[in-house]
């Protein structure tokens, strides 16, 4: 099975401080400060700054926990970690020798607080962690048959046809329109022109494009005329609807697909173990907060 990547919260790149930081919470005896948020925290409304510094806090909470497991120890996350803290400086780019001690000095001189660093290397151990626990997955075949069961309309495609759509008010530039792609060389490219320069509908600056639509849902008016049209077929007669007259082009003809178990195991398994470790992670992040010392401060 390919290595999956979970990344929950793994931060790319670091905030720079630029001002004087301010203590917005109290987390475990640690303080989480402006340092770790964005550049433009103060200016954002509150309900806003409450959300951004859950998150904030969530982030310490497994960023912590995670520089205390024995992830941090391995050879894997050492190197992942020395290749991002010397992507964040294109000058370290120079240069190739450094340990991660070394690196991590720059940093810390560079500007970079220790607050920082450590959110760095924690949410980093945490990916690390959520990608371990992926790999320690091993679902039954009797649990991912369930699974698939239980979803199996995610996996199954029904019948359905794509459209490209032309609206206008009156039934006689509806007539020309049609006469124009009746001449037409090229019908496709012809209506995307037309759709541009005539269609009230709001797809107009996107040549029409209506969408894929499953036959089952298209209505009495438009059933009887497009259900069976293949592809590159068009109205020659504008059909009345509550918009206007409409002329349409169907893009693709989509068939039925009926999935099987076999067919789509390897889909089924990857989206299980995704949500697994997913819920893991929740489960983890509500479980370090109904034990942590929490104090926000305004």
């Amino acid at each position: 099975m390919k290595k999956l990547v979970y990344t929950l919260s793994i931060v790319v790149s670091l905030f720079s401080s630029t001002y004087a930081s301010d203590i917005l919470a109290v987390v475990n005896g640690g303080n989480v400060t402006s340092e770790v948020a964005p550049n433009n925290f103060k200016t954002l409304d509150n309900q806003t700054q409450k959300n951004i510094l859950n998150k904030l806090i969530e982030k310490r909470l497994v960023s912590d926990y995670a520089l205390k497991t024995d992830i941090v120890k391995s050879e894997e996350y050492k190197k992942v970690l020395k290749h991002i803290l010397k992507m964040s400086d294109e000058n370290d780019n120079k240069k190739g020798n450094e340990n991660l001690a070394d690196i991590v000095k720059q940093k810390s001189i560079k500007g970079y607080t220790q607050e920082q660093l450590n959110s760095k290397k924690g949410l980093l151990a945490f990916d690390f962690l959520l990608t371990q626990k992926a790999e320690q997955l091993l679902p039954s075949d009797k649990e991912l048959e369930k699974y698939y069961n239980d979803r199996r309309y995610k996996y199954d495609t029904p019948a359905q046809i794509e459209l490209l759509s032309i609206v206008v008010e009156k039934l006689s530039l509806a007539k020309e329109i049609i006469k124009k792609l009746q001449n037409a060389k090229d019908i496709l490219q012809e209506f995307s022109i037309l759709a541009k320069k005539y269609s009230l509908a709001p797809t107009a600056k996107n040549s029409g494009y209506f969408g894929k639509i499953p036959l089952s849902v298209l209505n009495s008016e438009l059933s009887p005329i497009l259900k069976d049209k293949k592809r590159g077929f068009f109205t020659d007669n504008a059909v009345k609807t509550e918009f206007g007259y409409e002329i349409f082009y169907v893009l693709n003809d989509i068939l039925e697909y009926n999935s099987t178990f076999e067919g789509v195991k390897d889909k089924v398994k990857e989206e299980y173990v995704q949500k697994s470790v997913k819920a893991w992670a929740m489960n983890k992040i509500r479980e370090l907060k109904e034990s942590a010392t929490i104090k926000i401060l305004n």
